[in-house]
């Protein structure tokens, strides 16, 4: 399959499925320490625990993200991901399905990074592994076995991130809709009212459309409820949105949920607020 038309596919989609396959578990580790603050760390162990049967393990610290970069989850170069896709076995029309086993926000983040060099034939697991194992479909553990290396070439796709130049011109000028800076993070937290660093809030001229928003009681998105809350901002369909969270993520979540029903044109600040926080000199906005 040389692209698709829906990125959200069910379980019963996945084990129906056959010829060029891969399916990728971007499952990380999240931990609350007594501080209250948050930290990530490669979920191989959680994988290894339980994964669908053949799954492979995508490491979103080591091959889905540039593990040198100044801020977690940065995206890698062509020629690390073209690697990382190849140790996995990915091919030009691989069909390729991702999950995790969070909020489906990790697993959208290794799609968007496929698709913005250049493989249109990846999709994610709508509900994650949980969606997988409530249909009573069984689960391997252990190590994943390794396979032939695919063939993949990684080609960079212009629109699919924006870097901190871009998103400080458009916030210190106070974007019209033409270029609308979406902030994907809990509502308190795009408030200033939770967050686990220094500089709380958000990005000026930002609007709020909380990823976690868009999922149901058992962790899928809803992609209508994303139409009913793009529209509820007052934002048309041509806009161009520029998507951001903390680290990149759960704006990946929001931009697979908006895909998924239409939207298009948009791009993901890939440092988010890991970026902007870090310089001082760029300023902070709360309430809301």
């Amino acid at each position: 399959m040389s692209a698709v038309t829906s990125f959200l596919v069910t379980a019963d989609w996945l084990a129906a499925r056959t010829g060029d396959l891969v399916v990728l578990d971007a499952t990380i580790e999240r931990d609350v320490g007594p501080s209250g603050r948050v930290a990530y760390r490669p979920g191989r162990h959680l994988y290894e625990a339980g994964h669908i049967p053949g799954a492979r393990f995508a490491d979103l610290f080591n091959a889905f993200s540039a593990p040198g970069a100044p801020f977690l989850f940065t995206r890698p170069s062509a020629g690390q991901l073209q690697a990382a896709a190849r140790a996995l076995g990915i091919n030009q029309t691989t069909t390729v399905v991702v999950y995790d086993s969070l909020t489906g926000a990790w697993a959208a983040r290794v799609w968007w990074v496929l698709r913005s060099f250049g493989l249109r034939s990846a999709v994610v697991l709508n509900g994650g592994l949980r969606a997988w194992t409530e249909t009573g479909r069984p689960v391997e553990t252990g190590p994943a076995l390794s396979g032939p290396e695919g063939g993949f070439i990684a080609e960079t796709q212009d629109g699919y991130f924006v870097d901190l130049a871009e998103v400080r011109a458009i916030a210190l000028k106070s974007p019209g809709a033409a270029d609308a800076l979406v902030c994907a993070t809990r509502r308190a937290e795009f408030a200033g009212q939770a967050n686990d660093g220094p500089r709380a809030g958000h990005i000026p001229g930002s609007v709020s459309l909380p990823y976690p928003d868009l999922l149901d009681t058992k962790g899928r998105v809803d992609a209508a409820k994303g139409v009913r809350a793009w529209k509820a901002l007052g934002l048309e369909r041509q806009s161009r949105p520029i998507l951001y969270c903390g680290g990149g993520i759960n704006a990946a979540g929001l931009a697979l949920a908006l895909t998924e029903v239409g939207f298009e044109g948009m791009a993901i600040f890939d440092g988010s607020l890991n970026e902007w926080r870090a310089d001082p000199s760029l300023p902070m906005a709360t309430g809301g």
